[in-house]
């Protein structure tokens, strides 16, 4: 982009030519509340509903379902490994 705007995060925001040769800028997207895996369940409901009303094409919700299972996936191994070090920690106390 040439004209030094950006959006969030210092990204430049995203471009598309309209039909008419003109350079239309993208809002950036609303930013998705991911953190925990109930915030994950909710955004996988929100998708479910958006293809159910057809408001969301079968295959683009089936693959945003995909990458949220990914980062539900991540989320939790991540949890696992801190509550299995806090575990290793209170049975094997370090001996300085």
């Amino acid at each position: 982009m040439t004209d030094g705007k950006h959006a969030h995060g210092g990204k430049e925001a995203p471009e598309c030519e309209a039909a008419s040769g003109t350079v239309v800028t993208l809002a950036p997207l609303p930013k998705i509340d991911l953190r925990d895996a109930h915030a994950i369940r909710r955004e996988l409901g929100s998708v479910y509903r958006d293809m159910r009303a057809g408001r969301l094409a079968s295959q683009d919700g089936t693959r945003l379902a995909y990458v949220l299972d990914m980062i539900r996936k991540a989320y939790e191994t991540a949890v696992l490994a801190d509550r299995l070090e806090l575990l290793e920690r209170t049975i094997n106390p370090r001996k300085d």
